[in-house]
């Protein structure tokens, strides 16, 4: 991103250089880039998890979880959730599974990933199959990998009592609705994992002004949305009695649609 940015600087002309720092985010802290952003769409996501939890009564500090893809958010995820007192029972990624019931460390686990590639060969757990990390107990499952990683095989298998889609697009919809049938709550990716877009965005606003907000500050802001969000879900799911995916694209839509109705359509 910071080549990038330099690239388009020296294109556009050196009157405009310093004012098109924000033409791409996710830039390096030297190079114009937000403190939180690295850990920004974990965070979110566990920001949701904990509202999720003051709903249901559930007590995180505690609580299992299994984690599918350990880049940026599963293990950003498994960091910050671990430090609320829930253990990391199972994790995957395209090389394989792993699992072990006592728990594993979120930030061994990380130095394994960073070592070889892969969480598979990691010595605090043992190797499963694909089928068995489906199947472990857990309280939380995050699927953070690739898209359409849950059909419907996984979503009968599946012994949690939610589901937070850190991915993009991990869910079939036939799964999703299996999912329904069992009781098991779907917290939708467009909600669960944009703390990352809000972040760059943050990024995009300190470059437009020329600022430069600390750690503290842009956290505070990122909690803030995502719970207020969050809310915002929740209630227009209770009130037209419909799931939290349909309701976060129905508060989408109606955003849209009342935009145009004020504006006009114009030409």
């Amino acid at each position: 991103m910071v080549w990038i940015m330099d690239t388009y600087m020296n294109v556009v002309g050196f009157n405009e250089k310093n004012a098109v720092r924000r033409v791409v985010t996710g830039k390096t802290i030297t190079c114009g880039g937000s403190y939180g952003r690295e850990t920004a769409t974990g965070q979110g996501l566990v920001h949701c998890v904990r509202e999720w939890a003051n709903d249901h009564k559930f007590k995180l500090d505690g609580c299992t979880f299994t984690v599918q893809g350990f880049g940026n958010v599963g293990s950003w995820a498994a960091k910050i959730l671990s430090k609320m007192g829930a253990t990391l029972v199972g994790v995957g990624d395209y090389k394989g599974y792993v699992g072990n019931a006592e728990g594993m460390s979120p930030y061994k686990l990380s130095e394994h990933v960073a070592a070889t590639g892969s969480v598979e060969g990691y010595r605090g757990a043992k190797k499963i199959t694909r089928e068995e990390f489906f199947a472990l107990e857990t309280d939380i499952f995050i699927p953070a990998a690739l898209e359409l990683e849950v059909g419907v095989e996984e979503a009968r298998a599946l012994k949690c009592k939610v589901l937070v889609e850190g991915a993009n697009g991990p869910t079939y919809p036939e799964a999703e609705a299996v999912l329904a049938e069992r009781g098991i709550d779907v917290l939708p990716d467009i909600l669960i994992n944009s703390g990352g877009v809000a972040v760059s965005y943050y990024e995009w606003l300190q470059n437009k002004r020329s600022e430069r907000w600390d750690l503290e500050e842009v956290e505070v802001r990122l909690q803030k949305r995502m719970k207020r969000t969050y809310q915002m879900v929740r209630e227009t799911a209770e009130e037209r009695k419909i799931d939290y995916r349909t309701a976060a694209y129905v508060i989408g839509l109606e955003r849209i649609a009342k935009a145009y109705a004020e504006r006009g359509i114009f030409p």
